[in-house]
């Protein structure tokens, strides 16, 4: 199934880059505003990895241009010999317990989707991996892991890891949201074979990274190369995988009529007060309240998100599937309070707070050949950008 192995990655050399938490920086995707990581240092892995986000005037060219200065001068600096990564985030969960995420840096051998081995639960946005694609076509770089799950419940790959994480880390630093991220090579060659057979019938479900993936698949067909993306793996099954929701916010419906959705969601559901969602349910938020919806009948969908988007914003609000990508009449936030506020506000018509995702739904919802909505999960905590990066050649 899948082809994984060890590479030679390009790492900053922290006594000429400065001190890790001030080169790194969070997915690209996930920032919001860039200054706050530019400003660390001159040398922030934003500046390689930011693309449009960035807002200059040509962001490609100036990340080929750092990455050429940086290189030179041996900020950054390409690994001698081809390793796994193993990398660990320790955080805090939402319960309050502390928890690990664990896991290794690999290349994966790029597959299509249609091959059933690197599955995809979300869908993507074409402007998103279009930005990708000029980033990735003039730097030949991948600066960010595509993040990726496998099912192991014998837990055989965390046996093998298990020596590794018993070493002392190569460098381990805090970040400003407190996640403590760590790193250590893994060159011992036996393991490294062992780590790589252990795949060999395993699936890889994208948790984050779809529109990296999709990228590389697409710069391999129309370039030649490259052959492989850079990833994290995880076992799905292990503590730290932590994932939260999103919810849903609606406004700009001109038809919107809260009384006539609220008779056509009665012959559906059952309608009690309240404003937390649990198991298969969730929370429609109006001016005039909270309203739990419990199904009456089962639902064949196979997550609470997609059954929102399928039986009641699609169905009943008329919010297809490109409106959605064009965020027309819904937005996301993960703030339920955030959301609460812009309804009881008006600055939004209603709003739905969704469960936390199930990684069972997601594994289940794949390997029925389907995906989730964007934006339907969101996986805590990020793998940190810039302790492991990737040339193409």
């Amino acid at each position: 199934m899948a082809v994984i192995k060890p590479f030679q990655a390009l790492r900053y050399d922290f006594e000429k880059a400065g001190a890790p938490e001030t080169v790194c920086c969070p997915p690209y995707d996930v920032v919001a505003d860039p200054s706050e990581w530019i400003d660390k240092s001159p040398y922030n892995a934003f500046l390689l990895e930011g693309g449009e986000r960035l807002g200059t005037k040509d962001p490609y060219g100036g990340a080929i241009k750092a990455l050429t200065a940086w290189l030179a001068s041996g900020v950054l600096v390409e690994d001698a010999a081809p390793a796994f990564y193993i990398y660990e985030a320790a955080f805090t969960a939402r319960d309050g317990s502390p928890r690990i995420l664990r896991g290794f840096a690999a290349l994966v051998e790029l597959s299509p989707f249609s091959d059933g081995t690197v599955l995809p639960h979300e869908f993507t946005l074409s402007a998103a991996k279009e930005d990708r694609r000029r980033l990735m076509l003039q730097t030949n770089c991948q600066f960010s892991p595509v993040y990726g799950l496998y099912d192991d419940p014998s837990g055989q790959i965390a046996a093998l890891l298990e020596p590794a994480l018993s070493r002392p880390a190569d460098c381990s630093f805090p970040m400003p949201d407190g996640v403590v991220h760590s790193l250590c090579a893994l060159r011992d060659a036996d393991l490294c074979r062992a780590l790589s057979g252990a795949f060999a019938d395993k699936k890889i479900f994208i948790a984050d990274g779809h529109h990296r993936y999709e990228t590389l698949l697409r710069l391999r067909d129309e370039t030649g190369g490259p052959r492989h993306a850079m990833m994290f793996l995880a076992d799905m099954n292990d503590s730290g995988v932590e994932v939260w929701e999103t919810h849903r916010v609606v406004s700009g419906l001109k038809n919107y009529d809260e009384t006539a959705l609220r008779e056509a969601l009665e012959e559906r559901y059952t309608l009690t007060a309240g404003d937390r969602p649990g198991g298969g349910e969730f929370v429609w938020l109006t001016v005039s309240g909270g309203w739990r919806l419990t199904p009456k009948l089962p639902s064949p969908e196979k997550s609470a998100v997609a059954a929102l988007h399928n039986d009641i914003l699609e169905r009943l609000l008329g919010i297809d599937a490109e409106n959605m990508a064009k965020q027309e009449n819904l937005s996301y936030t993960r703030d339920a309070a955030e959301t609460a506020r812009l309804v009881a506000g008006g600055e939004a018509q209603c709003a739905f707070l969704l469960p936390p995702p199930k990684l069972s739904e997601l594994r289940d919802t794949v390997l029925a050949g389907e995906r989730m909505p964007q934006k339907s999960t969101y996986f805590y905590p990020k793998i940190i950008t810039g302790l492991f990066m990737r040339r193409f050649s």
